[in-house]
Protein backbone atom coordinates (compact mmCIF):
# COMPACT_ATOMS: atom_id res chain seq x y z
CA UNK A 1 0.00 0.00 0.00
CA UNK A 2 0.93 3.56 -0.62
CA UNK A 3 2.29 5.18 2.39
CA UNK A 4 0.78 8.83 3.04
CA UNK A 5 1.65 11.51 5.13
CA UNK A 6 -1.04 13.86 6.58
CA UNK A 7 -0.09 17.49 7.52
CA UNK A 8 -2.82 19.15 9.80
CA UNK A 9 -4.76 17.40 12.26
CA UNK A 10 -7.34 19.09 12.40
CA UNK A 11 -10.98 17.96 11.51
CA UNK A 12 -9.90 17.52 7.96
CA UNK A 13 -6.38 15.57 8.77
CA UNK A 14 -7.59 13.30 11.77
CA UNK A 15 -10.29 12.02 9.52
CA UNK A 16 -8.31 11.80 7.31
CA UNK A 17 -5.58 9.44 8.56
CA UNK A 18 -7.68 7.49 10.25
CA UNK A 19 -9.81 6.35 7.06
CA UNK A 20 -6.88 6.21 4.71
CA UNK A 21 -5.28 3.60 7.98
CA UNK A 22 -8.62 1.42 8.01
CA UNK A 23 -8.26 1.19 3.90
CA UNK A 24 -4.49 -0.41 4.73
CA UNK A 25 -2.44 2.70 3.83
CA UNK A 26 0.51 3.28 6.47
CA UNK A 27 -0.32 6.90 7.40
CA UNK A 28 2.29 9.60 9.17
CA UNK A 29 0.18 12.35 10.73
CA UNK A 30 2.07 15.33 11.52
CA UNK A 31 0.87 18.73 13.62
CA UNK A 32 2.79 21.27 15.57
CA UNK A 33 0.64 20.41 18.63
CA UNK A 34 -0.42 20.14 21.20
CA UNK A 35 -3.24 18.39 20.29
CA UNK A 36 -6.44 19.41 20.27
CA UNK A 37 -4.46 22.93 18.51
CA UNK A 38 -5.46 25.60 20.27
CA UNK A 39 -5.92 27.79 17.71
CA UNK A 40 -7.72 25.67 15.09
CA UNK A 41 -10.66 26.05 14.22
CA UNK A 42 -11.55 22.32 15.37
CA UNK A 43 -10.83 23.48 19.17
CA UNK A 44 -13.53 24.73 20.71
CA UNK A 45 -16.83 23.60 22.95
CA UNK A 46 -19.30 23.32 20.41
CA UNK A 47 -19.89 23.09 17.00
CA UNK A 48 -23.21 23.23 15.25
CA UNK A 49 -25.09 19.93 13.44
CA UNK A 50 -27.40 20.52 11.30
CA UNK A 51 -29.52 19.33 8.26
CA UNK A 52 -30.40 22.70 6.79
CA UNK A 53 -28.63 23.82 3.72
CA UNK A 54 -31.77 25.73 1.74
CA UNK A 55 -32.20 24.58 -1.25
CA UNK A 56 -29.22 22.48 -1.78
CA UNK A 57 -29.83 18.78 -1.08
CA UNK A 58 -25.93 17.79 -1.73
CA UNK A 59 -25.43 19.56 1.75
CA UNK A 60 -28.43 18.16 2.88
CA UNK A 61 -27.65 14.48 1.80
CA UNK A 62 -24.44 14.80 3.32
CA UNK A 63 -25.70 16.16 6.56
CA UNK A 64 -28.28 13.25 6.96
CA UNK A 65 -25.38 10.66 6.51
CA UNK A 66 -23.11 12.71 8.63
CA UNK A 67 -25.62 12.84 11.95
CA UNK A 68 -25.86 9.23 11.43
CA UNK A 69 -22.04 8.97 11.81
CA UNK A 70 -22.55 11.29 15.04
CA UNK A 71 -25.00 8.72 16.50
CA UNK A 72 -22.32 6.08 15.79
CA UNK A 73 -19.63 7.74 17.60
CA UNK A 74 -21.67 8.25 20.75
CA UNK A 75 -21.76 4.35 20.60
CA UNK A 76 -18.49 3.72 19.24
CA UNK A 77 -16.61 5.89 21.87
CA UNK A 78 -18.87 5.44 24.75
CA UNK A 79 -19.00 8.94 24.96
CA UNK A 80 -21.65 11.90 24.60
CA UNK A 81 -19.78 13.67 22.01
CA UNK A 82 -22.56 14.76 20.16
CA UNK A 83 -25.55 15.90 22.06
CA UNK A 84 -29.15 15.93 19.96
CA UNK A 85 -30.81 18.85 21.06
CA UNK A 86 -32.90 19.62 18.17
CA UNK A 87 -31.86 22.91 16.08
CA UNK A 88 -34.00 26.32 16.15
CA UNK A 89 -34.34 28.64 13.00
CA UNK A 90 -36.29 31.89 14.05
CA UNK A 91 -36.65 34.60 11.57
CA UNK A 92 -37.64 38.64 12.01
CA UNK A 93 -39.38 38.61 8.45
CA UNK A 94 -42.16 36.30 6.79
CA UNK A 95 -41.02 32.89 5.54
CA UNK A 96 -41.49 32.23 2.11
CA UNK A 97 -39.51 30.76 -0.84
CA UNK A 98 -35.81 31.48 -1.48
CA UNK A 99 -35.26 32.01 2.41
CA UNK A 100 -32.98 29.74 4.19
CA UNK A 101 -35.65 28.20 6.46
CA UNK A 102 -38.32 27.85 3.88
CA UNK A 103 -36.17 26.27 1.79
CA UNK A 104 -34.64 23.64 4.21
CA UNK A 105 -38.18 23.11 5.64
CA UNK A 106 -39.45 22.04 2.03
CA UNK A 107 -36.30 19.90 1.59
CA UNK A 108 -36.11 18.23 4.36
CA UNK A 109 -40.34 17.34 4.54
CA UNK A 110 -38.98 15.82 0.66
CA UNK A 111 -36.93 13.58 2.28
CA UNK A 112 -38.56 12.38 5.22
CA UNK A 113 -37.84 14.47 8.13
CA UNK A 114 -39.99 15.73 10.93
CA UNK A 115 -38.86 19.62 11.14
CA UNK A 116 -41.92 21.90 12.48
CA UNK A 117 -43.03 25.48 11.42
CA UNK A 118 -43.63 27.51 14.33
CA UNK A 119 -45.38 30.85 15.14
CA UNK A 120 -44.57 33.63 17.74
CA UNK A 121 -47.24 31.47 19.96
CA UNK A 122 -45.07 28.77 20.07
CA UNK A 123 -41.65 30.52 20.25
CA UNK A 124 -43.64 31.70 23.82
CA UNK A 125 -44.70 28.64 24.75
CA UNK A 126 -41.75 26.11 24.13
CA UNK A 127 -39.00 28.94 23.75
CA UNK A 128 -39.62 31.77 25.98
CA UNK A 129 -35.58 32.91 26.33
CA UNK A 130 -36.81 34.11 23.01
CA UNK A 131 -38.33 37.53 22.13
CA UNK A 132 -41.14 36.25 20.04
CA UNK A 133 -42.40 39.76 18.98
CA UNK A 134 -39.09 40.37 17.20
CA UNK A 135 -38.62 36.66 16.27
CA UNK A 136 -42.04 35.35 15.40
CA UNK A 137 -42.03 32.42 12.70
CA UNK A 138 -39.44 29.87 11.37
CA UNK A 139 -38.96 26.27 12.29
CA UNK A 140 -37.43 23.84 14.51
CA UNK A 141 -35.66 20.30 13.61
CA UNK A 142 -35.38 17.84 16.25
CA UNK A 143 -32.58 15.81 14.60
CA UNK A 144 -30.02 18.45 15.01
CA UNK A 145 -28.25 19.51 17.89
CA UNK A 146 -24.28 20.34 18.59
CA UNK A 147 -21.15 18.44 18.93
CA UNK A 148 -18.46 19.03 21.77
CA UNK A 149 -15.79 19.99 18.89
CA UNK A 150 -12.96 19.61 20.89
CA UNK A 151 -13.27 16.19 22.97
CA UNK A 152 -14.48 14.86 19.05
CA UNK A 153 -10.90 16.03 17.64
CA UNK A 154 -9.25 14.43 21.03
CA UNK A 155 -10.77 11.00 20.37
CA UNK A 156 -10.15 10.92 17.39
CA UNK A 157 -6.66 11.63 17.86
CA UNK A 158 -6.17 8.60 20.05
CA UNK A 159 -8.43 6.42 17.57
CA UNK A 160 -5.87 7.01 14.98
CA UNK A 161 -2.78 6.11 16.84
CA UNK A 162 -5.23 2.47 18.30
CA UNK A 163 -5.14 1.92 14.59
CA UNK A 164 -1.90 2.60 13.73
CA UNK A 165 -1.36 6.09 12.58
CA UNK A 166 2.37 7.56 13.25
CA UNK A 167 1.38 10.89 14.90
CA UNK A 168 4.04 13.10 15.52
CA UNK A 169 3.33 16.42 17.23
CA UNK A 170 5.91 19.64 17.02
CA UNK A 171 6.33 18.28 13.48
CA UNK A 172 5.48 21.40 11.09
CA UNK A 173 5.13 21.64 7.51
CA UNK A 174 7.41 23.93 5.43
CA UNK A 175 7.51 22.95 1.89
CA UNK A 176 6.54 20.53 -0.43
CA UNK A 177 9.14 17.81 -1.93
CA UNK A 178 9.05 18.15 -5.55
CA UNK A 179 10.47 15.90 -8.68
CA UNK A 180 12.08 18.22 -10.73
CA UNK A 181 10.29 19.45 -13.77
CA UNK A 182 7.32 16.53 -13.40
CA UNK A 183 6.69 18.55 -10.17
CA UNK A 184 6.01 15.35 -8.41
CA UNK A 185 5.58 15.40 -4.63
CA UNK A 186 7.48 13.23 -3.05
CA UNK A 187 7.35 14.37 0.79
CA UNK A 188 7.42 18.13 2.49
CA UNK A 189 10.14 19.39 4.33
CA UNK A 190 9.11 20.35 8.25
CA UNK A 191 10.00 23.94 9.13
CA UNK A 192 12.94 22.41 11.35
CA UNK A 193 14.49 21.21 8.11
CA UNK A 194 13.56 17.51 8.62
CA UNK A 195 12.56 15.69 5.41
CA UNK A 196 9.33 13.33 5.31
CA UNK A 197 9.11 11.67 1.83
CA UNK A 198 5.85 9.81 1.05
CA UNK A 199 3.89 8.43 -1.88
CA UNK A 200 1.03 11.28 -1.19
CA UNK A 201 0.59 14.10 0.66
CA UNK A 202 -2.63 15.53 2.12
CA UNK A 203 -2.39 19.38 3.49
CA UNK A 204 -5.32 19.47 5.58
CA UNK A 205 -3.49 23.19 6.86
CA UNK A 206 -6.58 24.94 7.66
CA UNK A 207 -6.76 28.62 8.16
CA UNK A 208 -2.88 28.60 7.60
CA UNK A 209 -3.93 27.12 3.72
CA UNK A 210 -3.06 30.32 2.22
CA UNK A 211 -0.17 31.37 4.29
CA UNK A 212 1.96 28.21 3.72
CA UNK A 213 0.96 27.36 0.32
CA UNK A 214 1.77 31.18 -1.68
CA UNK A 215 0.65 29.49 -4.90
CA UNK A 216 -2.92 29.21 -3.51
CA UNK A 217 -3.48 33.20 -1.62
CA UNK A 218 -5.82 33.89 -3.84
CA UNK A 219 -7.94 31.12 -3.44
CA UNK A 220 -8.54 31.41 0.21
CA UNK A 221 -8.76 33.90 3.10
CA UNK A 222 -8.12 33.23 6.55
CA UNK A 223 -11.01 35.20 8.56
CA UNK A 224 -11.34 35.60 12.29
CA UNK A 225 -14.87 35.50 13.77
CA UNK A 226 -15.99 36.30 17.35
CA UNK A 227 -17.28 33.82 19.83
CA UNK A 228 -18.54 34.62 23.34
CA UNK A 229 -19.45 32.53 26.12
CA UNK A 230 -21.92 33.72 28.74
CA UNK A 231 -22.58 33.19 32.49
CA UNK A 232 -26.37 33.70 32.38
CA UNK A 233 -28.20 34.51 36.43
CA UNK A 234 -30.14 31.18 35.47
CA UNK A 235 -28.95 28.57 33.24
CA UNK A 236 -32.08 26.25 33.50
CA UNK A 237 -33.81 28.99 31.59
CA UNK A 238 -30.82 27.81 28.64
CA UNK A 239 -31.37 23.90 29.08
CA UNK A 240 -31.54 22.37 25.79
CA UNK A 241 -35.30 21.42 26.18
CA UNK A 242 -36.53 25.19 25.99
CA UNK A 243 -33.39 26.75 24.36
CA UNK A 244 -31.87 24.44 21.84
CA UNK A 245 -28.84 25.01 19.19
CA UNK A 246 -30.20 28.30 17.37
CA UNK A 247 -30.02 30.09 14.42
CA UNK A 248 -31.25 34.00 14.85
CA UNK A 249 -32.39 35.11 11.09
CA UNK A 250 -29.06 33.95 10.86
CA UNK A 251 -28.65 35.10 6.94
CA UNK A 252 -29.35 38.53 8.10
CA UNK A 253 -27.55 38.49 11.76
CA UNK A 254 -25.12 35.84 11.49
CA UNK A 255 -25.59 35.01 15.19
CA UNK A 256 -26.11 31.63 16.03
CA UNK A 257 -25.37 29.76 19.79
CA UNK A 258 -26.21 26.96 22.19
CA UNK A 259 -27.75 26.00 24.90
CA UNK A 260 -26.38 26.27 28.50
CA UNK A 261 -23.87 23.54 28.33
CA UNK A 262 -23.23 20.31 30.01
CA UNK A 263 -20.02 21.20 31.86
CA UNK A 264 -20.32 24.65 33.00
CA UNK A 265 -23.74 26.17 32.16
CA UNK A 266 -22.20 28.80 29.90
CA UNK A 267 -24.03 29.64 27.00
CA UNK A 268 -21.86 30.16 23.95
CA UNK A 269 -23.18 32.73 21.07
CA UNK A 270 -21.10 33.32 18.04
CA UNK A 271 -21.35 35.17 14.67
CA UNK A 272 -20.87 33.66 11.28
CA UNK A 273 -20.58 36.49 9.00
CA UNK A 274 -18.14 38.02 6.89
CA UNK A 275 -15.44 37.88 9.56
CA UNK A 276 -12.15 39.99 9.64
CA UNK A 277 -9.30 39.03 7.41
CA UNK A 278 -6.16 38.22 9.54
CA UNK A 279 -3.37 35.60 9.74
CA UNK A 280 -3.81 32.37 12.52
CA UNK A 281 -1.47 33.70 14.64
CA UNK A 282 -1.99 37.48 14.29
CA UNK A 283 -1.86 39.48 17.39
CA UNK A 284 -5.72 40.81 16.18
CA UNK A 285 -6.82 37.75 17.09
CA UNK A 286 -9.01 39.21 20.15
CA UNK A 287 -11.99 40.19 19.84
CA UNK A 288 -13.08 43.92 19.58
CA UNK A 289 -14.95 46.24 21.51
CA UNK A 290 -17.29 46.80 18.23
CA UNK A 291 -17.60 43.31 18.36
CA UNK A 292 -19.02 43.07 21.71
CA UNK A 293 -21.33 45.81 21.49
CA UNK A 294 -22.72 44.44 18.55
CA UNK A 295 -22.95 41.15 20.28
CA UNK A 296 -25.11 42.94 23.55
CA UNK A 297 -27.42 44.96 21.01
CA UNK A 298 -28.36 40.98 19.57
CA UNK A 299 -28.87 40.06 23.03
CA UNK A 300 -30.71 42.96 24.47
CA UNK A 301 -32.89 42.18 21.34
CA UNK A 302 -33.36 38.90 21.43
CA UNK A 303 -32.88 36.92 24.77
CA UNK A 304 -33.91 39.79 27.65
CA UNK A 305 -32.43 37.07 30.13
CA UNK A 306 -28.90 37.26 28.32
CA UNK A 307 -29.12 40.88 27.85
CA UNK A 308 -26.67 41.50 30.72
CA UNK A 309 -24.99 38.31 31.21
CA UNK A 310 -21.35 38.56 32.29
CA UNK A 311 -18.84 37.21 29.34
CA UNK A 312 -16.61 34.94 30.82
CA UNK A 313 -14.87 34.10 27.81
CA UNK A 314 -13.89 34.83 24.20
CA UNK A 315 -12.48 33.48 21.27
CA UNK A 316 -12.14 34.16 17.30
CA UNK A 317 -12.40 31.37 15.44
CA UNK A 318 -10.47 31.28 12.16
CA UNK A 319 -12.07 30.28 9.17
CA UNK A 320 -10.57 28.87 5.55
CA UNK A 321 -12.71 30.93 3.29
CA UNK A 322 -12.93 29.80 -0.13
CA UNK A 323 -14.64 32.44 -2.52
CA UNK A 324 -17.55 29.92 -3.29
CA UNK A 325 -18.03 28.76 0.36
CA UNK A 326 -17.29 25.15 -0.66
CA UNK A 327 -14.99 23.00 0.34
CA UNK A 328 -11.86 21.98 -1.43
CA UNK A 329 -10.94 18.10 -1.30
CA UNK A 330 -9.32 17.87 -4.72
CA UNK A 331 -5.82 16.28 -6.11
CA UNK A 332 -3.36 19.30 -7.15
CA UNK A 333 -3.39 19.06 -11.32
CA UNK A 334 0.00 20.79 -10.97
CA UNK A 335 1.80 18.47 -8.54
CA UNK A 336 0.84 14.59 -8.74
CA UNK A 337 0.72 13.02 -5.53
CA UNK A 338 -0.72 16.48 -3.59
CA UNK A 339 -4.55 16.47 -2.15
CA UNK A 340 -5.64 19.00 -0.39
CA UNK A 341 -8.53 18.68 2.21
CA UNK A 342 -9.29 22.43 3.26
CA UNK A 343 -11.69 25.41 2.88
CA UNK A 344 -14.18 24.78 5.88
CA UNK A 345 -15.59 28.08 5.34
CA UNK A 346 -17.20 28.30 8.43
CA UNK A 347 -19.58 24.82 8.52
CA UNK A 348 -17.15 21.83 7.91
CA UNK A 349 -17.10 20.40 11.39
CA UNK A 350 -20.74 18.86 11.58
CA UNK A 351 -19.40 16.81 8.19
CA UNK A 352 -16.60 15.44 10.36
CA UNK A 353 -18.34 11.54 10.13
CA UNK A 354 -17.44 11.50 6.26
CA UNK A 355 -14.94 14.00 5.66
CA UNK A 356 -12.24 11.04 5.91
CA UNK A 357 -13.45 9.21 3.67
CA UNK A 358 -13.90 11.86 1.09
CA UNK A 359 -10.22 12.53 1.37
CA UNK A 360 -9.69 8.76 1.14
CA UNK A 361 -11.66 8.52 -2.31
CA UNK A 362 -9.79 11.65 -3.43
CA UNK A 363 -6.15 10.18 -2.44
CA UNK A 364 -7.22 6.50 -4.33
CA UNK A 365 -8.80 8.50 -7.72
CA UNK A 366 -12.04 7.20 -6.48
CA UNK A 367 -15.21 8.76 -7.70
CA UNK A 368 -17.44 9.92 -5.19
CA UNK A 369 -21.02 12.25 -5.32
CA UNK A 370 -19.28 15.66 -4.27
CA UNK A 371 -16.13 15.29 -6.27
CA UNK A 372 -17.39 19.03 -8.55
CA UNK A 373 -18.10 20.69 -5.62
CA UNK A 374 -15.01 20.37 -3.80
CA UNK A 375 -12.68 19.80 -7.17
CA UNK A 376 -9.91 21.87 -7.66
CA UNK A 377 -11.69 25.19 -9.05
CA UNK A 378 -8.71 27.63 -8.91
CA UNK A 379 -9.80 31.39 -9.92
CA UNK A 380 -13.74 30.96 -9.26
CA UNK A 381 -15.05 34.43 -7.59
CA UNK A 382 -18.77 34.57 -7.30
CA UNK A 383 -20.26 37.84 -6.13
CA UNK A 384 -21.53 35.48 -2.49
CA UNK A 385 -20.68 31.99 -1.13
CA UNK A 386 -23.21 29.45 -2.05
CA UNK A 387 -23.68 28.26 1.51
CA UNK A 388 -27.02 29.53 2.43
CA UNK A 389 -26.48 30.22 6.13
CA UNK A 390 -23.79 32.74 5.78
CA UNK A 391 -24.30 35.95 6.95
CA UNK A 392 -22.89 38.25 3.80
CA UNK A 393 -22.67 42.12 3.48
CA UNK A 394 -24.73 43.22 0.38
Amino acid sequence: MERILVAGAGVFGVTAAIELRKRGHPVELIDPGPLPHPLAASTDISKVVRLEYGADEAYTALAEESIEGWRRWNRDFGAALYHQTGVLFLRRTPLVPGTLEQDSFDVLARRGHRSQLVDAAAVRARFPAWNAERYPQGTYDPEGGFAESGKVIACLVEEAKRLGVSLRQGIAFGRLLEKGSSRRVSGIVCTSGEKLEADHVVLALGAWTPHALPWLAPEFRSTGHPVFHLAPKDASAFAPERFPVFCADIQTTGYYGFPAHPDNGEVKVARHGPGRTMHPQSPERVVTEEETEDLRAFLAATFPGLADAPVVHTRVCLYCDSWDGHFWIARDPDRPGLVLATGDSGHAFKFAPVLGRLAADTVEGRSHPLEAKFRWRPGIRPPRSDEASRFQVS
